[in-house]
């Protein structure tokens, strides 16, 4: 004889409690994975923004470069101060951003393209910077946005076929971006290279609009990725996210 047993409530509930906790633990693991891919990727690209400063910047005042003439006003020490909002931190404290600006600024003081990078108390940063200095990281902003070297205007990553702005408002300021890549790379680490082509130019993308005289509540960014072959969508994304 054969006999068939009805779980009980308690059995139940500690099934749920498991399945609840193992997606916990996926959404956990995701994040890290997303928020360390994101910060190696930023760390690619604004290794190409430290020592900028000193280079020729014939590229970022080309046909193809910015063409936002916007300027902010000038304080009283002479400074111009640019304050990016918390969403634009991409991935760190204003106080980690301080800290590292501090302890690179001994090797590229000569080279600078803004004379301080200070965290706020309300947890937003600051660029203090010189009328002369402002155009060279606002250029800087608007190659890197676009996933290109500040410098050369050269496309920073190999499996990226081309990668251009859209949306261009009356005063030159871009509010999207496509990407096209080689979608088998592309792929083959997709939680990588997804924050590498979306997430990073998106936070430099909206740099530069604050930069461009945009408040920092209203920065806005679409992403669009596409096959470079096919020309198919392969995913869509709008910055800043809520809730990630």
């Amino acid at each position: 004889m054969f006999y068939s047993r009805t779980p009980n409530e308690n059995e139940h509930s500690t099934d749920e409690r498991g399945k609840e906790r193992f997606a916990g633990m996926v959404k956990q693991r995701r994040q890290l994975q997303k928020g360390a891919a994101l910060a190696l990727s930023l760390l690619l690209l604004l290794s190409s923004l430290a020592g900028c400063g000193g280079k020729p910047q014939e590229d970022a005042s080309s046909a193809d470069g910015p063409t936002n003439t916007y300027t902010p006003p000038v304080n009283e020490d002479g400074q111009i101060v640019i304050t990016m909002p918390k969403t634009l931190l991409g991935g760190k404290t204003a106080e980690e951003l301080e800290a590292e600006d501090k302890k690179q600024r001994p090797t590229v003081a000569n080279q600078a393209v803004y004379n301080a990078l200070l965290a706020n108390e309300d947890g937003t940063f600051s660029y203090y910077l010189t009328t002369e200095q402002y155009p060279k990281l606002k250029a800087a902003y608007y190659w890197l946005g676009c996933l290109r070297d500040p410098v050369t205007a050269e496309i920073s990553q190999e499996f990226v076929m081309a990668a251009d702005y859209t949306d261009l408002d009356e005063n030159g300021v871009p509010w999207g971006l496509t990407v096209s890549v080689d979608a088998e790379t592309y792929h083959s680490v997709e939680i990588w290279y997804s924050a590498v082509v979306t997430v990073a130019p998106a936070v430099m993308l909206g740099r530069y609009q604050v930069l461009c005289g945009v408040s920092g509540d209203e920065w806005a960014v679409h992403v669009t990725v596409k096959d470079a072959d096919s020309g198919e969508v392969i995913s869509e994304h709008d910055f800043p996210t809520r809730g990630e």
